[in-house]
């Protein structure tokens, strides 16, 4: 039965000792930009671990192994850690790569735009909805729900814009409950 090892406390022994393994530089340079680039492309990769990454690292070696990925790479990354960036999109690549190291260092990304609620369109009547059932709409609600008649100044504020029959129902004289605002 085989035993697995420790590969970190291994790397370290070779890193702490790199003269004891003069045949396997190339290969530890290798093995290190492979490393650390399957980092940078993991889906669970964030913006404090590109940060921690940076950090263990430093940014020179850093910038050198983000420099030695595809172009394709780097878009993607920048993208998924500044999704709101309104020019990352269309960006040539250097445009990404010096994102991503202002990403790594202190820049904070762009926040998501404000949404703007949506206004809704006021409810129309059915094509087919039967007279007798607005005539009972406007007896159940009472004389508040009549139109009122039009003023010699010209139109109420009730039926200000809107059409003479749509007012004929209680349910389109009501007004929908306001919605509290949301905070940001």
């Amino acid at each position: 039965m085989a035993l697995e090892i420790d590969g970190l406390a291994v790397l370290c022994a070779i890193a702490e000792a790199p003269e004891a393994f003069p045949a396997i530089r190339s290969d530890v340079t290798k093995a290190a930009h492979a490393l650390v680039t399957k980092q940078l492309k993991a889906k669970t990769l964030d913006l404090p671990g590109l940060r921690a990454v940076r950090e263990a690292l430093g940014p020179q070696p850093l910038a050198l192994i983000v420099d030695g990925l595809k172009d394709a790479e780097v878009k993607a990354l920048a993208t998924r850690l500044d999704k709101h960036h309104p020019d990352l999109k269309d960006a040539p690549a250097v445009t990404h790569r010096r994102h991503l190291m202002a990403l790594a260092g202190t820049l904070a990304p762009v926040s998501a735009p404000a949404v703007k609620p949506k206004a809704k369109a006021p409810a129309r009547p059915r094509a087919g909805a039967k007279p007798a059932a607005n005539t009972a709409a406007k007896s159940a609600a009472g004389p508040a729900a009549e139109p009122a008649a039009a003023s010699p100044d010209g139109p109420t504020a009730a039926s200000a814009g809107a059409p003479a029959d749509a007012l004929a129902s209680a349910a389109m004289a009501a007004r929908p409950p306001r919605r509290p605002r949301q905070q940001d």
